[in-house]
């Protein structure tokens, strides 16, 4: 009984279904073109295609032309709870204070935390590490920022505590 079902209801849904009435396919496939039979819809095949865009995240510094030496100088919420960071020693996280940056002490301390987690030895040249949104890594020796870390709206970095 289920086999003779199949064939009838077959029928009904290739009868019912010409090459106007089919609409939202996306392709630019004539509409008025036909098979072999003119029983059935001409197949259409849609292809997307999935443009991937790529971005250098440590470009999308929010505050333009400030160079690392010169963050220590900016309004800045200077964070005071430690997290493990350089040589697996407590650093202090800072959140400079930029137009549209939301970041708090303690997500600054958790993107940090999870860059040192990746990259526990201070070195420099090596490509960003990407954390979430932001793009994050080591500064040139010898200044007081150690890992700079930014996005298009947030800047931040770690630091050693002073003493």
């Amino acid at each position: 009984m289920r086999f003779l079902i199949t064939p009838v209801l077959l029928t009904v849904l290739v009868a019912g279904c010409t090459p106007e009435e089919v609409t939202g396919s996306g392709s630019a496939a004539d509409p008025t073109s036909s098979t072999g039979t003119g029983t059935t819809a001409p197949e259409t095949t849609t292809q997307e295609t999935t443009t991937r865009e790529t971005t250098t995240r440590a470009a999308a510094n929010p505050l333009p032309g400030v160079q690392p030496d010169q963050y220590e100088g900016l309004p800045s919420q200077f964070c005071d709870r430690p997290f493990t960071g350089a040589l697996g020693k407590p650093m202090l996280a800072v959140v400079v204070e930029t137009p549209q940056g939301r970041l708090n002490c303690d997500q600054a301390g958790a993107v940090l935390f999870d860059y040192y987690a990746e990259r526990s030895d201070p070195r420099t040249g090596l490509p960003p590490v990407e954390i979430g949104p932001m793009s994050c890594n080591q500064v040139t020796e010898g200044l007081m920022p150690q890992v700079v870390c930014s996005d298009a709206e947030n800047l931040i970095y770690s630091m050693w505590p002073q003493t």
